[in-house]
């Protein structure tokens, strides 16, 4: 089955019960984003529009650990990014290996990202949300990635997070990303 594909921007579509949120959204939230990515006023206000449903308790936003963590990793990138140029020209990793108590100076940033989700609110799916063992004949997610990196022509990160919402029987997903209007069998709220 094709996907059903939304626009992202149109505010009449309609929302579903539960919704699991990709990263690419996600990092919109963080206040660098906004002179980063073009995106940016797109994605707020589609994450605000999920707030209010959510709030009212008719949405449930889910963000799956692996998407939580890679935005994580990427504030931690691009701020040693900037570190690391200020301390001539060094690449982020680079920096960090030299002076890894810097992460220090970061946390902050990304505990303000924290509230910001439970704000939302945004669950963020732990591994145990998933089964241990599928349950009859679904795949591992470890099997099922490879599945769908074939499938969908997508990237590993991205189908472990389709993998991921599968498994917790979500079939809305919301991106910036359109790479994923090839995740068949999926609603996918992207820009169209």
């Amino acid at each position: 089955m094709p996907p059903i594909l939304r626009d992202i921007r149109d505010l009449n579509a309609p929302l579903p019960e539960f919704i699991v949120l990709d990263t690419s959204l996600i990092l919109e939230l963080h206040p660098v984003s906004s002179s980063v990515n073009s995106n940016h006023t797109l994605a707020v206000n589609f994450l605000n529009r999920l707030k209010s449903e959510a709030r009212q308790t008719r949405v449930k936003p889910l963000l799956p650990l692996l998407a939580f963590e890679e935005c994580y990793f990427k504030i931690c990138q691009l701020i040693l990014t900037v570190y690391g140029k200020s301390a001539g020209g060094m690449k982020w990793h680079d920096y960090y290996k030299q002076h890894p108590l810097t992460i220090r100076s970061i946390h902050p940033v990304l505990m303000q990202l924290y509230q910001t989700l439970l704000s939302f609110p945004i669950e963020i799916a732990e591994p145990e949300d998933l089964a241990i063992y599928p349950k009859g004949r679904e795949l591992l997610l470890a099997a099922r990635m490879g599945d769908l990196i074939n499938q969908f022509a997508i990237l590993p990160k991205d189908a472990t997070i389709l993998a991921e919402a599968e498994r917790l029987g979500i079939y809305a997903v919301a991106t910036l990303d359109r790479d994923w209007s090839r995740a068949d069998g999926f609603t996918v709220f992207a820009p169209l």
